[in-house]
């Protein structure tokens, strides 16, 4: 429990010299230190390898740094949507270890130990105590090693993994710079900031509107132009680098070929507006009325009960005058009744199959799921920006609100694009994006619990206070433990093993097995529309440039280019899976749903001889390989055929 209370900074006691006061609390912080790394540890072995989906974006991350091993350059002979740090980084790592996944792995890995740490002493920034500290980056473990593409150690991207890592440093060095203001802490954010540039857009772009706003503030603070002038010099110098990169790969291809080809999520470009305006609402970037309407009610409803659970423990402590903190603290998680009734049904049914519970069971798991991680968290971080930017107009010098107030718009920014889908949740992007947001929502609590608490003496207080934190903690795990049973079957593959669906670790070395005894170049079989993986297990090339054929990825102006490029190859087989892509809202390429012209192209030249799949006790939607060969093709050969 918290012994320590975290008075505001303007409000702080002198400094005391005991030396066992200091012992305990550094024993306090290498306890919490270790229980960080030791859950992420304790998550390791328990979800080893049940990371990622090779059908889809992840096959992406082991082929594009391969290709770079052998001489090809990004956005000009590789399709790439971010920028280029991530894809360098994991080549440079695959040249000295091999191109094998558990580089991926274990570079994944020190990403996640190392980003929870970070949030652990950006969150100790706020002196919430070790408990209030020690929950968002618990909160980030249990999210970061989900099954499937939306995880952190071999997620859809490792730009988004390598860009909340950089970005979470940035932001503490930023906040510490708030604190002190040394100019070696803005050196730093300054270089961490031209790397975010060099990684993912957007997370470049939330750290150098972070910085200004602390150069600013510094300024209006302290009014010194010289400082301000140094600051600025600081910042420019750590952005050098990434402008000298960006200015080497414009001048190998072109602005138009990075910015505009490459970045399909540059606004303006074709993606953005024919798929954009389906998966940016689909990912969170929602503004309906009735849905922000209730998604006020459910968070207003969720403060709200936390401060009733905090009075409730307070009147229960204070009428049977407990003094004892094990009576304190079982008082105090006795007053959230509600949650623990909630957990038990939880334990007993995954949360996304409450649809099947009924109204009266959905009436009462939806307000305390909700309390646990309100929907409308984003709208708190904003609400709590503008409290926060007031009180800096206010009273420059105050270092609490330079801190919240820089927190509070590194969170906004980050976590804008998916605003109504923040809660973890396997469909969206959530870890990437929710954590800073989340530490916001937790300062709320931390704050209301101590107004709660307000008529307690110290000791007391800072119980009552540790165990409820600790409670939501709790409560998070329960919500949002990953389960690694949702991918059952190893796979093992000369690059190395992972899990995934049984049916697809049958089909994919029969796939596998077909591309290396079929090839005559090595370039001359087309999967569509992806995973790229399969060129890697094959120990092949993909016959264009644009390695996967995903909806937007190839504008209508791109398709001949795209054609011409797999006529060169002269592919003698083109491969095609049901690739499901509802979520751009298009039926599937086999289908004819989008890339009209080179389906045609295929079509005209191609002829179907065979298939992979689907295996008689496949679960729903099965995985199915069309196989179609070149009709003008001298010899043929016998190819599976599925039921």
């Amino acid at each position: 429990m918290e012994t320590v209370v975290e008075l505001p900074r303007t409000l702080e006691p002198p400094q005391q010299n005991s030396v066992g006061v200091e012992r305990s609390e550094t024993r306090e912080l290498w306890a919490a230190r270790a229980l960080i790394i030791g859950v992420a540890a304790a998550l390791t072995w328990y979800t080893w390898e049940h990371w990622g989906s090779f059908q889809i974006d992840n096959g992406r991350e082991l082929y594009v740094p391969a290709e770079i091993l052998k001489g090809k350059l990004l956005f000009r002979d590789l399709w790439y949507m971010y920028g280029p740090l991530a894809p360098y980084v994991k080549a440079l790592l695959f040249r000295i270890f091999g191109v094998q996944l558990m580089v991926l792995y274990i570079f994944g890995l020190a990403l996640t130990f190392g980003t929870a740490l970070v949030t652990f002493e950006v969150s100790r920034l706020f002196r919430m105590g070790i408990v209030g500290s020690t929950l968002p980056p618990l909160l980030f473990l249990v999210e970061a090693f989900y099954p499937f593409i939306r995880n952190f150690v071999f997620p859809y991207s490792y730009a988004a993994s390598v860009g909340t890592f950089l970005g979470t440093l940035c932001l503490y060095y930023v906040l510490s710079h708030a604190s002190e203001f040394r100019p070696w802490q803005l050196a730093l954010a300054s270089v961490l900031t031209g790397l975010e540039i060099l990684d993912k857009q957007e997370f470049g772009a939330a750290c150098l509107a972070l910085l200004l706003f602390e150069i600013a503030a510094c300024y209006w603070n302290r009014r010194s132009s010289r400082e301000l002038f140094r600051n600025m010099l600081i910042l420019c110098s750590g952005l050098l680098p990434a402008v000298a990169v960006y200015g080497w790969f414009v001048w190998k291809t072109s602005a138009r070929t990075i910015f505009i080809e490459n970045w399909i999520s540059t606004p303006g470009t074709y993606f953005m507006r024919t798929f954009g305006k389906v998966t940016l609402p689909g990912q969170g970037l929602r503004f309906v009325p009735k849905e922000l309407l209730q998604t006020a009610e459910f968070t207003i409803l969720a403060l709200a009960m936390w401060a009733l659970f905090a009075i409730i423990a307070v009147s229960v402590i204070k009428r049977l005058k407990l003094r004892s903190p094990t009576s304190i603290a079982v008082s105090a998680m006795a007053a959230l009744t509600p949650f623990w009734a909630v957990a038990i049904v939880l334990v007993k049914l995954h949360p996304r199959d409450s649809m099947h519970l009924g109204l009266q069971w959905l009436t009462i798991l939806i307000p305390v799921t909700q309390a646990a991680f309100p929907k409308g968290i984003f709208f708190l971080v904003v609400l709590f920006a503008c409290h926060a930017l007031w009180q800096l107009l206010k009273s420059p010098q105050s270092e609490v609100a330079l801190q919240e107030s820089g927190l509070c718009i590194y969170a906004c920014l980050i976590a804008f694009r998916q605003m109504m889908e923040l809660p973890p949740d396997i469909n969206v992007c959530a870890v990437f994006f929710n954590v800073p947001a989340f530490l916001v929502f937790t300062i709320l609590l931390y704050k209301i619990f101590r107004w709660a608490c307000r008529s307690l003496d110290e000791k007391r207080s800072n119980i009552v206070v540790g165990s409820l934190l600790a409670a939501e903690t709790m409560f998070l795990f329960i919500l949002f433990f990953p389960n690694p049973k949702l991918l059952t079957t190893r796979l093992t593959t000369d690059n190395g093993s992972f899990y995934t669906r049984a049916d697809v670790a049958t089909i994919f070395p029969q796939i596998i097995s077909f591309m290396k005894s079929h090839t005559q170049n090595g370039k001359d079989i087309l999967f569509i529309p992806e995973p790229p993986s399969l060129y890697t297990f094959a120990g092949m090339e993909a016959p264009s440039r644009w390695y996967g054929l995903v909806p937007g990825y190839v504008s209508p102006d791109q398709e001949q280019q795209y054609i011409d490029e797999v006529a060169a190859n002269h592919v003698r087989y083109v491969l095609i899976s049901n690739r499901i892509v509802s979520e751009y809202k298009v039926p599937g390429f086999a289908q004819g749903g989008y890339n009209p012209t080179i389906y045609k192209w295929i079509m005209a030249n191609y002829v179907k001889v065979g298939q992979f799949g689907p295996l008689p006790d496949a679960v729903y939607p099965p995985y199915i390989v069309w196989v179609y060969e070149k009709k003008d093709l001298p010899e043929k050969i016998d190819l599976p055929v599925g039921d």
